[in-house]
């Protein structure tokens, strides 16, 4: 979960092929024609800094490093993978409690947290640990409160951004991580509120009221919908924003027709020979702000626990906020579900579609005809686009 107090699209080519959509200024917003300069890329290393917060109304029971154990190097393990070796997390922990100056109850955190009392804690937070260490030397900055304080909520941890930079010493501090977890910790949670740092959107769609269920858009796939999720591997969509796919690695497909496509594994490292005979995403452009998009899902790498493989198919919006869709699975069997005790929402869990099976979008009569498994573990691919 991000918490923004202001967006807005930057400038510098990303892509230049027609599919690739604008980006809006929408929060978070799935274009990949340019790169908000606001946030870190996260193109071969960033560093970033775990700081421990105690509170006087509670004497800490875990020892730092074992807190930060529950997170590293899981988390730089996940990046690594996803992005085929072109990110690398490097992360220092300063393992001691650094004591805030007011009890962890008169915060009041809670995951919709008062504006004052949130602004308190970051400042009193910043301040606190900036004489332990210089925060201008990290990109990143994660903010672990003792998960055993009375007034610590783990339904709270997210990313702060803030309107104007914060001048914390000689730093400038333009977002922060606040953890809030409890021991254990939620599964790939780190990972997820770090995709924020990078201008990754909520894929969640969150219910007017705060109830209900929260998966029907992406349920286990990509960790920016739920950090439980079976299949958390990014979507190839959000590896091409970041630039861990190139737009060699993308079929573009550019108007009415029928097309032939060789999609190979998300997952599988990529082709040292070049992007060429290397496709991860066939794209159709449907509208101005709006692609469909296919691509190959294996039990391999992040995704080793998915409950199904095959070709994935969803909607992207560039003009959609975080947490409002921005991504849609297309569900390639909806009158079924899988994984019921283990899925987050089990009727997306066998959404992928298998050898010989189809879809026909009914929004732009756009058809997915999957062909057989090919000998490097993925997929052909047949496209008919009505244009």
């Amino acid at each position: 979960m991000g918490t923004a107090f202001a967006a807005g699209p930057g400038t510098g080519a990303v892509a230049e092929q027609l599919c690739s959509l604008p980006r809006s200024g929408s929060h978070h917003s799935e274009g990949v024609d340019g790169w908000n300069g606001s946030y870190p890329r996260p193109i071969g290393s960033l560093r970033a800094v775990m700081l421990f917060l105690s509170f006087p109304d509670a004497a800490p029971r875990a020892d730092p490093e074992d807190i930060a154990g529950d997170y590293f190097p899981a988390t730089a393990d996940f990046f690594r993978r996803a992005s085929y070796g072109r990110f690398e997390l490097r992360t220092k922990v300063v393992p001691r409690w650094v004591t805030m100056p007011a009890d962890s109850t008169s915060y009041a955190i809670r995951r919709d947290w008062d504006p004052d009392r949130r602004s308190a804690y970051l400042h009193d937070a910043l301040d606190a640990v900036s004489a332990r260490v210089d925060l201008a030397d990290f990109d990143i900055v994660y903010l672990v409160a003792d998960p055993d304080a009375p007034g610590v909520d783990s339904d709270a941890t997210k990313v702060v951004n803030f309107e104007r930079p914060l001048t914390v010493g000689t730093a400038k501090i333009r977002r922060v991580v606040t953890v809030f977890e409890h021991r254990p910790p939620d599964r790939n949670v780190l990972a997820h509120e770090t995709g924020h740092v990078f201008d990754l959107p909520d894929l969640y769609r969150r219910p007017a009221d705060g109830l209900g269920d929260w998966d029907t858009h992406v349920g286990d796939w990509d960790l920016m919908g739920s950090q439980f999720g079976l299949s958390p591997e990014p979507f190839g969509w959000h590896k091409w924003r970041l630039g861990w796919l190139d737009a060699g690695h993308v079929d573009c497909v550019r108007g009415p027709g029928t097309s032939l496509h060789t999609l190979q594994p998300l997952a599988a490292p990529l082709e040292e020979a070049g992007p060429a005979a290397d496709t991860r995403l066939a794209v159709v452009r449907t509208g101005p702000a709006e692609a469909l998009v296919a691509e190959a899902r294996t039990s391999a790498g992040n995704d080793a626990t998915t409950c199904t493989q095959g070709v994935l198919l969803y909607r992207v919006r560039s003009d959609v906020p975080s947490a409002a869709g921005p991504v849609e699975v297309l569900d390639g069997h909806p009158g079924t579900g899988a994984c019921r005790t283990a899925s987050v929402h089990p009727r997306l869990a066998d959404a992928p579609l298998g050898a010989g099976e189809s879809y026909l979008d009914p929004a732009s009569g756009v058809r997915f005809e999957v062909g057989e498994r090919t000998a490097t573990g993925g997929w052909d691919l047949k496209i008919v686009n009505p244009g």
